[in-house]
């Protein structure tokens, strides 16, 4: 990694990234224009210099010439189906729509996400579609007014948080929560365990309350554990759970990956798999990709995302064209998938 160097007027130009990572003024310019032409490593080496120097690219308007715009997307867990194939929506449409995107991965990381961020800005990116690690709404990392300050329009997706942003497509989850408790109500169960993720995130709090408001009345016990929203600690969690009658004869995770502990920690402990003979009923929000091919179609929430991607997309080409930092808040509902069923 390069050391931060003097250039004696106190500004890191282009020549001196170039001289930094040894490489010619052209490849340091490429690396920001146009990087789908260098070989991934000497991209990866300019960007990092550069970031490391300090060196931010001049911007150039992508609508006042005739270069391609370039948009960043960074997801939090791109070994999540759901990131995954939201990412693969970003690309796809980027594509048809003569878009050079950029996906970076925050492993659920603060110090990644920023990095993340940092890397794009010194890119030179036009727009930023970002889902951020943390569902607080509260949540607000340095870096928005780093990408305010450079101009850089910042669309959200699936996460709403109060830091400065053009516009965002968010889940309907209070809709996701009372359509879940919608269908459990109409199931024999007596003892149902909804397994969340932190109490004080926005996702958590919309699905829950609508799992509430829909079971409101029943007779149904209901237990909520807040935890987090990764396969592993459900999986911790229920695997002691399990040990403990009455067992539940209903769950619902309240996320694909919490439901994947779930089905990990029923297998662990010899149980009867949920929605299999003898096992539990389990309704899943958010659904497990190609579950039915593994013998377990699980009665879930589906989102449509290629209509949230072609959303994010129209609103960073409006931020584009218009100039504006203040965009439209929108909201996608999910709909039910029960077993059987195709979409």
């Amino acid at each position: 990694m390069a050391k931060p160097i003097s250039t004696g007027t106190g500004r890191v130009r282009l020549k001196d990234v170039a001289l930094a990572a040894g490489v010619s003024p052209i490849t340091v310019s490429r690396a920001f224009s146009t990087p789908g032409q260098l070989h991934p490593q000497t991209c990866q080496r300019v960007l990092e210099v550069a970031q490391t120097m300090g060196y931010v690219a001049k911007r150039r308007p992508a609508e006042h010439t005739n270069r391609r715009a370039v948009i960043g997307v960074i997801n939090p867990q791109l070994n999540n189906p759901y990131f995954h194939e939201l990412a693969c929506a970003f690309s796809q449409l980027g594509e048809s729509r003569q878009m050079d995107v950029l996906i970076m991965d925050s492993h659920d990381s603060p110090s990644q996400e920023a990095a993340a961020v940092d890397r794009l800005i010194a890119c030179g990116v036009d727009g930023i579609i970002l889902t951020v690690i943390s569902a607080d709404r509260r949540y607000r990392p340095d870096y928005f007014e780093r990408l305010e300050k450079a101009g850089i329009a910042v669309i959200l997706v699936d996460r709403e948080v109060t830091a400065p942003h053009y516009g965002g497509v968010y889940i309907d989850n209070l809709d996701c929560g009372y359509q879940a408790g919608m269908w459990m109500k109409g199931q024999p169960i007596k003892r149902l365990l909804i397994l969340s993720g932190p109490s004080d995130s926005m996702v958590t709090i919309g699905r829950v309350s609508g799992l509430r408001e829909a079971l409101a009345g029943s007779q149904i016990a209901l237990e909520v554990h807040y935890g987090d929203f990764s396969m592993a600690p459900a999986e911790h969690f229920l695997n002691e759970r399990l040990k403990h009658p009455p067992l539940p004869d209903a769950l619902i995770g309240i996320n694909n990956q919490i439901t994947l502990g779930i089905l990990a920690a029923y297998r662990r402990a010899g149980l009867s798999l949920p929605e299999q003979p003898g096992g539990p009923r389990l309704f899943c929000i958010d659904g497990i990709a190609r579950a039915e091919l593994l013998g377990i179609d699980i009665p879930s929430i589906h989102h449509d995302l290629v209509t949230i991607a072609t959303q994010a997309m129209d609103l960073v080409e409006d931020a584009l064209r218009s100039g504006s930092r203040r965009g439209s808040r929108q909201v996608v509902r999910g709909h039910l998938h029960l077993p059987g069923e195709t979409d």
